[in-house]
Order: C-alpha cells, then structure tokens, then sequence
C-alpha cells in the first residue's frame, strides 16, 4: 500500500492538496472512506482553539452517492463539530448543497476521528506536521497519502482499499457542458459563502475592539479616579472630605441645583471649574477672660470636639471671621474632582476654616 501511495504522489498534479485517510471502515458493500486536506487545516480566526477540515468522504455502495465534501469546524475545548459548506455528489447528477449542520458531539466513529485528528494536528506548526507524516500511524488508523487530488483518492481507494468489490457506473443524465456550468455556479456560491463568513467575523472583531476599548477606558477611569481620591485624601481634612466628597460623581446642574449659582466659574472646553465662596462668623468662650455677667456657656454648635461659647446678654467673648472657597472640577457635566482653601484654624476646634464651613464630623 505504502508502494502504491507513493506511486499516486508521483504522477499527481502540483495542485493538489496535502491529504490524510482519517477513517476506513464499515461491510463490503457499504464501505467508507473519509480523508482530510492538511494544506486547508488552520485556525478558525477569532475562535479559541477551534480548526476548520476540508474533509472528503467516500462511499462504495452503488445507492448512495459517489462522495461528499464538507468544511467542518472543530471547537476542541467542547468537543464539538459543525458542519458547513456540504455538497453531495450523486453517481448520475450534479453536485447538491445540502443544508448546513450545527454545532454537535460526536455521533459516530467518523466524528470522533475527525475531531481528534484536528485537535491534535491543529496546534503543530509546519515541522511538528511534517514530522507527524514521517511517522507511521497506522495503529492509530492514519495514513498521509501525501498530495492528491480527489479523483486520485477516488482511484486509489478502488485500486488498493475496495479492489475486492465491483466499483458503480457513472453514468450521467446531465451534458459535460451542464456539469461544467453547474460546477462554476457552485464555485460561485462557496465563494459568496466564504465572503459572508468572513464579513461576519470582521464585524465580530470590530465589536470586539469596540468593548475592548470600552473596557480599557473603564478601567483607565477607574485607575485615574482612584488616583485623584488618594490625592483628595492628602490634600482635604477629613471633615472637609466627609462633606464633600458624596459630591464626586453627580452632575453639575444637581450641584447648581442645590448650592445655586457659583460665585464663580472657569470654562475650559472639556473641563469646568465652579467655584463657592462662603464666609461666617464662629462664635466661640474667652477663655481669659471668663463669660462674664449675664452671660452663660453653652455648648458650641461649631464645634466637634464639645466646646461652649459663651452668650447671653453681652456680646460673645470671642468673634473669629472665617472664609472657603470649594471650587469643583466638571468633566462631561459630572463633577470629578474638588479642592478647597481656607485658612488655619489650630486655636479653635477645627483644623481650618474650610472644615468648620463645608466639613462634616461624621
């Protein structure tokens, strides 16, 4: 048999295909033989771990067609086969297409060779296959039959496989000139075909750069966010922080909406700036001085650490003249960023004035 391969390889045109004899089986004379094309075995683009057969498929009884060719796509993480592009080639009439098959496990012996033939060949690289044709498989039930065409597959399985039986007559109802037409258009149809498939897998990778750089700019904003808060952190008092910072995230006409209208504002194309002016008064005890007659301590509301002011019928001991501006960063009308700037205010109860005037305790 070997022999006869190589005498087939021979006389065999530059054209032909690279092909492998991945199943013989079945009873004499419902025989079958499937061989499988390694020039067209690659990866199917923008599937994991997926390959694509251009398979070829033989049969010996004179009922059933001469042979069927299919591209079949094989997902080896499922183990899985689907089947398109399948002409059927009856003994007395032009090729058909039959409807394409979906995605399925193995039904038959057929099919667990054909995946296990992809899923083993498809990863190797042109040195990995060509030593794989070196070897001999024929425990394994492969044999490379080197550079073949179809119809010399098709001499040689009668020649050398099913020399024992009686090979069908061809005998064709249809004109050379209509096969040959009926050929071209099939030819046509497969490109089409062939052109919609990989139409639909550039809209597929565009989508896919799409939510890629969706998820990019996510992940940049969430970085970038992360940043600015660990900034904020250093920069602001905790108390000014707890005012403010539920602010990050809302909209500029909820801040408007709420606080008015800025004291003033920057306009800077992408990025705003509004900025609040707000002034007061803290009241606070003399300590130095006592409260006085007529007077008394009460607790002081400006204070977070329990202070008293004193009041009463005299003017409070102590008037301290406090001022912050909150300016708020807007991007895209969501407001990212704030600072603040005020003066020190180590001799009362708050680090400084922004915290006694936009600053929470808690």
């Amino acid at each position: 048999m070997v022999v006869a391969v190589v005498a087939a390889m021979m006389a065999t045109p530059a054209m032909a295909g690279e092909w492998w004899l991945v199943f013989m089986g079945g009873e004499k004379p419902g025989r079958l033989i499937v061989a499988v094309d390694e020039a067209f075995l690659d990866p199917v683009p923008f599937a994991k771990n997926t390959y694509k057969l251009e398979t070829f498929s033989l049969m010996e009884h004179p009922k059933s067609p001469d042979s069927v060719t299919s591209n079949i796509f094989i997902d080896c993480d499922r183990k899985t086969l689907e089947e398109k592009l399948i002409q059927v080639s009856p003994r007395d009439d032009f090729i058909q297409t039959v409807p394409d098959q979906p995605a399925h496990p193995p039904k038959d012996a057929v099919g667990h060779k054909l995946v296990e033939f992809a899923c083993e060949m498809g990863p190797k690289n042109q040195a990995e296959r060509k030593a794989m044709r070196a070897l001999n498989n024929s425990e394994r039930g492969l044999l490379f039959m080197g550079p073949l065409t179809t119809s010399d597959i098709r001499e040689f399985a009668w020649k050398n496989f099913w020399n024992d039986g009686k090979r069908p007559v061809v005998a064709s109802k249809r004109s050379k000139q209509e096969m040959d037409a009926k050929m071209a258009e099939l030819a046509e149809r497969r490109k089409a075909a062939l052109a919609e498939a990989n139409a639909i897998a550039g809209q597929v990778v565009e989508a896919d750069k799409q939510d890629q750089q969706r998820t990019a700019d996510v992940m940049a904003l969430t970085a970038a966010n992360a940043s600015i808060a660990k900034a904020r952190k250093k920069r602001e008092p905790r108390e000014v922080r707890n005012g403010l910072d539920p602010w990050i995230g809302h909209g500029e006409t909820e801040l408007v909406g709420a606080w008015g209208k800025p004291t003033t504002f920057e306009d800077k194309g992408a990025q705003r700036i509004l900025h609040y002016y707000k002034a007061t008064v803290l009241l606070g005890p003399d300590p130095s001085q006592g409260c006085g007659a007529g007077n008394m301590y009460v607790p002081d509301p400006n204070s977070r650490n329990g202070g008293m002011m004193c009041v009463g019928g005299a003017p409070a001991r102590s008037e301290t003249n406090v001022d912050c501006t909150a300016s708020f960063e807007i991007r895209d009308g969501m407001i990212v960023d704030y600072v603040t700037k005020g003066q020190s205010l180590q001799s009362l109860s708050y680090s400084n004035s922004c915290s006694a005037i936009f600053g929470k305790s808690n």
